[in-house]
């Protein structure tokens, strides 16, 4: 391959997997943790892949720590990793401390336009989910 089609592939590529991660979102979301624990995985750099786009890339999950619920009792949050993104921790934090220490006659609440609610998960018994975003409330 030419260098010059080599530099327009990789350009491409990288363009591609800079739009996939959402650098062109508002300003005002909390983008904090998105550049890191990430991965990605390219095409082939090769004229026959040139015109196919790289797969979304794949965000790892981050723990952003323990809040205590209104039974005094321990969660971890984790904002978790999806095709769409990931939260940012100051967020999963703060929704996650209005989800677990209000209480309710109901196991799910709408929390700053993410909706909550308890899972029948032992590992993970409650999480907040948004636009494809998830925050999970581990038990600790």
């Amino acid at each position: 391959m030419k260098p010059a089609n080599l530099v327009i592939v990789a350009a491409t590529a990288l363009a591609a997997v800079a739009g996939a991660t959402g650098c062109g979102k508002a300003a005002t979301e909390d983008h904090s943790v998105h550049a890191i624990a990430t991965s990605a995985t390219a095409a082939p750099l090769h004229t026959a892949n040139a015109s196919k786009q790289a797969p979304a890339p794949v965000v790892d999950d981050v723990d952003c720590g323990p809040v205590t619920d209104a039974g005094g009792g321990t969660r971890t949050v984790i904002a978790v990793g999806t095709a769409a993104g990931r939260v940012g921790c100051t967020e999963a934090i703060n929704v996650a401390t209005t989800y677990a220490t209000t209480v309710s006659n109901t196991d799910t609440q709408t929390i700053e336009g993410w909706q909550c609610s308890a899972q029948p998960d032992p590992a993970t018994p409650s999480s907040c989910t948004k636009d494809g975003l998830i925050i999970g409330l581990r038990a600790s």
